[in-house]
Formats: C-alpha cells, structure tokens, sequence
C-alpha cells in the first residue's frame, strides 16, 4: 500500500503529527487480517520505520532535502540531502528497504529553518 501522508510520527516532533494521516487506527483496523505487506510512505522527508497493525510502515527520505532532526522540536530544518528508497519485495527478509542517497557537495546544508507550529522563517534569528 502507497500513502502520502504517513501513519506514524515521532513523538518528539512537534510538527509531525500535526501532518500525519488523520485516524490512523482506521487505517490499522482495515489492514488488519490482510495481504498488506508493507506501508510505503513520503511527505515527511524524512527516513523513518514504524508498525501498524504489525505491518511495516516505511517513510522514504525526500528527493531533494531531508529534514534534520538534531534542530530543536520546536522548529523544523531542511538541507540539503537526496534520498530515495529501494523495495524489496522477493527475498527471504522481505519486505527490506534500501535507502540510497544521492551525491551532493551542498549535502547538509540548510535549505531552510522554520517555526514547526507557525511556519515563521526563522533562519536569521539563529
């Protein structure tokens, strides 16, 4: 199955669950029982693995930026950083993701800095 909007969010993120799919437990009841084998999401450029109703969430990385999750929860960086996921659907440990990141001399460097609740620019207070 192939979502946008993620089922799980980290809990240190103030962000996050604010931009995560609405009634997730709704989603984790209808799954549940089925031939689901895994969860594919993006939208919070960001890697991140998770479990609903014991099947494996994967959140793939962002195409061109990443969020940096070493900003304070109050706020929320992007920089530079292209990543992508590769699915592995045939093997014996399957489902396995691969995530494969792209060559860039700018990697890590800040794209942007924002207010996590307001969406305020911040970058030239910091």
């Amino acid at each position: 199955m192939v979502l946008h909007h993620p089922p799980v969010a980290l809990p240190s993120s103030e962000l996050m669950p604010l931009v995560n799919l609405r009634n997730a437990e709704q989603l984790a009841v209808a799954l549940a029982g089925s031939d689901v084998r895994a969860v594919l999401c993006g939208h919070f450029h960001l890697q991140l693995s998770g479990t609903l109703a014991g099947i494996p969430v994967w959140v793939t990385p962002g195409v061109v930026t990443r969020i940096d999750l070493t900003a304070p929860p109050h706020l929320e960086r992007a920089v530079r950083g292209a990543g992508a996921t590769i699915v592995d659907l045939g093997g014996p440990f399957s489902p396995m993701f691969h995530t494969v990141h792209a060559r860039d001399a700018q990697a890590g460097s800040q794209v942007y800095l924002v207010d996590a609740l307001s969406g305020a620019d911040v970058s030239a207070a910091q």
